[in-house]
This record gives C-alpha cells, structure tokens and sequence, in this order.
C-alpha cells in the first residue's frame, strides 16, 4: 500500500508586502527584485492570530475537507516546520488537538527546512508502506518573517509566510519513488542560529545571526547544479522518461530563475514547471503543498497525473519525488 494524496488545502496570510513596500525602506525596487527573483509580492502574519501553529490548524482543516473525511479517522500527523512557534508540543499534536483527531493517532514534527514536506511526506509513505499507517496527514508551516533579517535586502524581500496540508489515504497504487540527499559539508551557505542561548546574548555579531543568512550566489550556484541532476538520477533510478512519463514537475518556489534554469537544463518546456513565487515568494516548507493545492483548485491538477517534486534548501539538503497523484 502507498498513500495517495485525496485531499490539499493551504492558509495564506492576509497582509500582503509588495516589491513598491520594500522600496520605501531599502536600496531597491519593483524591477531589481522581479528582475533576480520572478517574485512580485508576499503575505506577512501578524505573528499573532497568525503563527505556524494557527496556519498549520487552518491548512489542515481545508486538506480534511476536501479529502472529504472524519478527522478522527487520521491516524498519523507529520508537520514540517524550521520557523515554529511552539518548541514543546509539536506543531503536529497542536494540530491534532484542533481539529479533534483521536488520541490514537501518532504526530511529530520534523526540521528541514524548505524540503521540509518532502521530508514529511516520505516519513508517512514509509510508515503507510509498511502498514503502520492508512489515512495520514502531512503539512508544512512555515513564519519566515519572524527569521529575516529587514535591513539585509539579500534575504528578506525572498520569504512569504503560510502553510499546505495534504491528506494520504493507503491505496494500492505505485510506490512513491524517491531520493534524499543531503550536504553539511556545504551548510555554511544559509544559517540561522537559534537565538535563545543567553551566555551568547553579548557576542559580537551573535544578535545578526539569529536572522536568516545566506551567501545567494553559492545557493543559486548548488540549486541549478544538483536539482536538475537529482531530477536526472530519479528517473533514472526508478526508469522513467522526462519528456513522456510526468506531467508536472513542481519544485520548491525559491526564485524563478532557478525553476528556468532546471527547466532549460533538463530540455523540458518551462510550461511543466508551474509556479506562483511571484505572489507568494518563498513560504519554505510550505510552497509545494500551497503549490499544489492552488493547481487543484484551477483544474490543473487531475487524479492520475505523474508528477515530480523537488526541493531544496538549508543543511544543504534537496530532494525528488516522483507520484501519481
């Protein structure tokens, strides 16, 4: 048995932070940021009706309904978050609590960050794969704006806040074929340190790095070398074709330029790799499952589609799919 994904559903922020916004308090523009990145706006929380945990409750409760189903009949719930607002309990036991699922139903978090859903959705596969699990639900939440630094005009005009859930139900179908890698030896690229460690408080430079970082070139550089290749060996791992075997690839919207270039490198048709980063930016763990759940709701998205996932991010860590959804 393998989970297949019935029900999608996500929670934006309602405020919304355009490029001309930015422009007012940083050396930049509508045209420098579109220009690099293909990203025109981005919802912000206002950290207090609307946090990881409260998204995290909001997605998931649209994933439940268009999955059609009874909460309590979830029996397994994984959140992917690296921005959450609840060190103890996990995102996935809050969740659990607010939509009413039986206590019998096992919930964790897992942090890593952007290919977070990934890594959340592989975890239930293997928990359904192996008859542990029926009807699962997996999310991904993300408040980047509490992290980003708003004087470093590198980094804070990329992330969006907001959440997506999806809903998997065992089936008889084909297994989920993936690959996971990961990189420490290259994490000094995109940090962020964990601001409470107090004996640290009076460190120079120490305050800067509880923001996110990163070194945008060598990111850009790793993404158009290792996604279109973890793509590559995906299909070649799992024998399938590129050009005729997969309808959509949805990969992680980070920067449109990175999506065009791993289109161009692969020779696939830009019109199969769909993207809304110009509306949303960067939500992190959160942009696949959003990405996904907005294509259902246009009709792009049917059931028996091939599609690819692919993401990556801070560890350095990226990872490929291949599903029928």
């Amino acid at each position: 048995m393998t989970g297949r994904i019935i029900g999608l559903g996500s929670y934006v922020p309602k405020k919304v932070l355009t490029n001309d916004d930015f422009a007012k308090f940083l050396d930049t523009s509508d045209e420098w940021i579109t220009e690099r990145t293909g990203i025109k706006e981005r919802h912000i929380a206002d950290h207090i009706t609307e946090k990881p945990s409260t998204m995290a409750v909001e997605a998931a409760k649209k994933a439940v309904e268009d999955a059609g189903i009874d909460a309590k009949d979830i029996d397994f719930i994984v959140t992917a978050s690296t921005t959450s607002d609840s060190v103890i309990p996990a995102l996935s036991c809050i969740v659990q609590r607010e939509l009413g699922v039986s206590e019998n139903c096992g919930c964790f978090d897992v942090v890593c960050a952007c290919p977070g859903f990934i890594v959340a959705y592989n975890t239930v596969q293997s928990f359904i794969e192996t008859g542990n699990s029926k009807l699962a639900l997996v999310i991904g939440t993300e408040c980047n704006s509490n992290f980003a630094n708003f004087e470093d005009r590198g980094t804070c005009i990329l992330f969006g806040d907001g959440a997506g859930a999806a809903v998997l139900k065992a089936e008889d179908i084909k297994r989920n074929e993936f690959i996971m890698r990961s990189s420490g030896y290259r994490s000094d690229c995109l940090t962020c340190q964990a601001a409470r460690q107090p004996d640290r408080w009076d460190e120079e430079g120490f305050k800067e790095s509880t923001s996110f970082y990163m070194q945008g070139r060598e990111v850009f550089k790793f993404a158009v070398t290792e996604v279109p290749q973890i793509i590559k060996d995906l299909s070649e791992k799992f024998n399938f074709d590129l050009e005729n075997d997969v309808d959509y690839f949805i990969l992680h919207q980070a920067n449109a330029r990175i999506i065009e270039a791993t289109a161009k490198k692969l020779g696939i048709p830009r019109e199969r790799f769909p993207m809304n980063i110009s509306k949303y930016g960067n939500v992190s763990s959160a942009s696949i499952p959003l990405l996904l759940t907005e294509m259902k709701q246009d009709g792009r998205l049917k059931p028996g589609m091939k599609l690819v996932l692919a993401s990556f991010g801070a560890g350095l860590t990226w990872d490929a799919n291949y599903i029928i959804y």
